[in-house]
């Protein structure tokens, strides 16, 4: 249960503040703010590949995963 909790408290820091929350894992420059922006960032930088955006769009479009964070 611990681990649902954190995994919220994650999601919503990633809404408020998204470029703050990757910035801990990430190199992003200050300046961008703009999802698009950043994710082609992270790939032109070889921090992320593509197949890892492929795993999470595909989490992100599980309905269990919608359910369990509103996001319908």
């Amino acid at each position: 249960m611990n681990n649902v909790y954190g995994l919220m408290q994650m999601y919503q820091q990633l809404r408020q503040n998204p470029v703050q929350l990757l910035s801990q894992k990430y190199n992003i420059p200050a300046n961008m703010n703009d999802p698009q922006q950043i994710i082609q960032h992270l790939l032109n930088s070889g921090q992320v590949s593509q197949v890892q955006i492929n795993q999470l769009m595909q989490l992100r479009n599980n309905p269990q995963i919608q359910q369990l964070f509103n996001m319908r």
